[in-house]
């Protein structure tokens, strides 16, 4: 289990272990071009934060195991499938440092194999027979293709808000992991009070996620997070550090210097990133992620004491605290 912190996830070690072999066995099924692709992915590992999630929300009542298994599989598929896509848009070479699908076989195929993967999924989770599931993952999907399209309609935009930043990653990140705790908690019979808290956790710590992942695009090494360290500024994606470094007084002005420049060079890109890292913002995006994480927090005080909710309670700690 590459994941979230083995020891973190101690209490689900079975049931991710149960997981990762379901998942394993699902792909073997497929024709063999798709699943060697799809293999090459999985294998690369990932945190498995959200089959985690779907699992930790499903304890929190009394959930059918295969249905849970099922849910997981499904999102995740349909997060994988996300990721073929994006590489694919934004050109990535390289994800958690493997070679993307696109790269190694060519666009047409990793379309191909990114729409599958979508169909795969959502076949997964139809075979539960709930229509609120059913509805929240499709409505799900449609907000991440939103959520993409903005990001690409907004490239290289250095002048928009934190608010609209906001709508964005809500889009792209947060609605798939608010979606995992709803689904836990529909298929574990827990009253829609109790959903509607999963689903505001699930959203508060899928903001936090995001906000750290933008800040280690800056901060991290490219060994930590499996690109290149600004990657998202080279692909003109402007994230919560550069927007805050660009109001902060010291590094503003020289920011906007280089970024009116017509064609950036990579000395420009790594003078940007080092601008960047040396600004209060880091420590200011840093900030953000606390708040949301805090938020997310907030919410398990609904649930009783259990190990669920404990485990739930470390994973705020963890999104908000971690390096890669």
């Amino acid at each position: 289990m590459s994941a979230v912190a083995e020891d973190l996830l101690e209490p689900i070690v079975a049931d991710l272990q149960e997981f990762e072999r379901r998942l394993v066995d699902s792909i073997a099924a497929d024709l063999g071009p798709m699943a060697s692709a799809m293999e090459h992915i999985v294998k690369a590992g990932g945190k498995r934060l959200r089959p985690a999630l779907v699992i930790l929300s499903g304890r929190l009542g009394r959930a059918d195991r295969d249905a849970i298994f099922n849910i997981a599989m499904g999102i995740e598929f349909i997060h994988t499938a996300t990721l073929v896509h994006d590489d694919l848009i934004d050109n990535s070479p390289t994800r958690r440092g493997i070679t993307t699908i696109h790269e190694a076989l060519g666009p047409n195929p990793a379309i191909i194999i990114g729409d599958y993967y979508f169909a795969k999924g959502a076949n997964l989770l139809s075979s539960i027979g709930s229509p609120a599931i059913d509805s929240a993952i499709s409505h799900a999907v449609m907000t991440i293709c939103m959520g993409e399209l903005l990001q690409m309609t907004s490239r290289n935009d250095y002048e928009q808000s934190v608010e609209s930043y906001y709508r964005k990653i809500e889009r792209k990140t947060a609605t798939l992991v608010s979606t995992c705790c709803y689904s836990g908690g529909v298929v574990s019979e827990q009253s829609p009070e109790a959903v509607e808290t999963l689903r505001r956790y699930g959203y508060n710590l899928g903001m936090a996620f995001q906000i750290v992942d933008d800040v280690l695009d800056y901060v991290a090494t490219s060994a930590e997070v499996g690109k290149p360290v600004g990657a998202d500024l080279r692909q003109g994606t402007v994230t919560l550090p550069l927007m805050l470094a660009l109001r902060d007084p010291e590094s503003g002005p020289a920011l906007r210097r280089i970024l009116t420049t017509m064609h950036l060079s990579d000395d420009d890109y790594e003078r940007v990133v080092t601008l960047v890292r040396e600004s209060q913002a880091i420590p200011e995006a840093e900030r953000h992620a606390h708040d949301f994480a805090a938020r997310a927090r907030a919410e398990l005080a609904a649930f009783p004491e259990s190990a669920a909710r404990t485990t739930l309670e470390r994973i705020c700690d963890y999104v908000v605290e971690r390096r890669f």
